[in-house]
C-alpha cells in the first residue's frame, strides 16, 4: 500500500528545450532540459529516468513504443537543473520528447508534457565535382567552349552555377580572381550534359586560356577545371588603299648661250 501511495504521490517532470537549444541542436542531435523531481513528491532523490523520443506525437498510450535513450543521467536532488542531448536523430526531421521518472520501489511518475523540436537540414559540405573544358571552335574574336556539366553534391544533383574566365596567361588556381570573368553563362544541366559557351570581344591572332568552376547552393565551389587555350586566328586584310595617285616631272635647263632646255616639274 506504501508503495502505491508513493507512486501517486511522485511528480511529473517537467520536460522543456534547453535555454541554450538553438546554439546546442545540430542536424543530428537536440539538447533537453528539465527540475529533477523528488522520489517521494517532491521530497528525496529518484532513481532513475526513462526518456523516449519519436517521429510521432508521444502520448501516455504510446509511451512504452516511443525510442529510449539510454544514456539518460542519474536523477539528482529535488529540484536540480539536468539536461542531457539525444544524439543519433536524422536531420530535418521533427520529433517528440517525453520522460517518466521512478523511484527506488519501482513506482513510476506520469508522463511528463510533451517537447516537440525539428532537427535542422544537415550542412552542405559535398562541392561541384570538376569539370574538363575545350576549345571547340575558334575565330577572329571568339572562343567556344564545351564541357559536361557537373552535379551539385560530386557528379549527384544539379549546380547551381557556373564561372567561366579567361585570361592571356594560363589560369591557375591562385590567379583565378585576377582573370576575366565572362557574363551569361548558361545555367547548370543535369549531370552529364553536354554545354557549351561562346566568349566573345577577343583580340585577333592572341593566345588565350580558358577554365570554369561551378557551385551548389550552399555556395560550394568546385575545382578548378583544366586550363584550355588557343589562338585566335587574323582573317581582316589590310585595308584597300584608296589615295593612290602618279606624278609627272619635267625637267628643264638654260644653256651658256641662253637657250631654254627642258627642266623637271611634278605634276599630280
Amino acid at each position: 500500500m506504501f508503495s502505491r501511495i508513493r507512486g501517486i504521490v511522485l511528480s511529473a517532470v517537467l520536460l522543456a528545450l534547453a535555454s541554450t537549444a538553438a546554439a546546442q541542436t545540430t542536424p543530428t542531435s537536440i539538447q533537453l532540459t528539465w527540475t529533477a523531481p523528488g522520489d517521494d513528491g517532491t521530497l528525496g532523490t529518484a532513481a532513475q529516468y526513462d526518456l523516449r523520443y519519436s517521429a510521432s506525437a508521444i502520448t501516455s498510450a504510446n509511451f512504452a513504443s516511443a525510442t529510449r535513450f539510454d544514456t539518460t543521467p542519474t536523477p539528482t536532488a529535488s529540484g536540480t537543473s539536468q539536461t542531457v542531448t539525444v544524439t543519433g536523430l536524422t536531420p530535418s526531421t521533427a520529433y517528440y520528447f517525453a520522460i517518466k521518472t521512478a523511484d527506488n520501489a519501482g513506482n513510476w511518475s506520469t508522463i511528463s508534457n510533451v517537447v516537440a523540436r525539428t532537427t535542422p537540414a544537415a550542412p552542405d559540405l559535398i562541392r561541384p565535382a570538376a569539370m574538363a573544358v575545350s576549345v571547340t571552335a575558334i575565330g577572329d574574336t571568339s572562343a567556344t567552349l564545351g564541357w559536361n556539366a557537373t552535379g551539385d553534391d560530386s557528379l549527384t544533383g544539379t549546380a547551381t552555377s557556373y564561372d567561366i574566365r579567361y585570361a592571356t596567361a594560363p589560369i591557375t588556381g591562385a590567379n583565378w580572381g585576377s582573370a576575366t570573368q565572362v557574363t551569361g553563362e548558361p545555367a547548370p544541366a543535369a549531370p552529364g550534359t553536354a554545354q557549351s559557351y561562346v566568349v566573345r570581344g577577343l583580340g585577333r591572332d592572341a593566345t588565350y586560356y580558358f577554365a570554369i568552376r561551378a557551385s551548389d547552393e550552399s555556395g560550394n565551389l568546385s575545382g578548378l577545371s583544366n586550363v584550355a587555350s588557343a589562338t585566335t586566328t587574323d582573317t581582316l586584310a589590310p585595308s584597300a588603299i584608296l589615295n593612290l595617285s602618279a606624278n609627272f616631272w619635267w625637267m628643264g635647263w638654260r644653256s651658256a648661250r641662253g637657250a631654254t632646255m627642258p627642266r623637271s616639274t611634278e605634276v599630280h
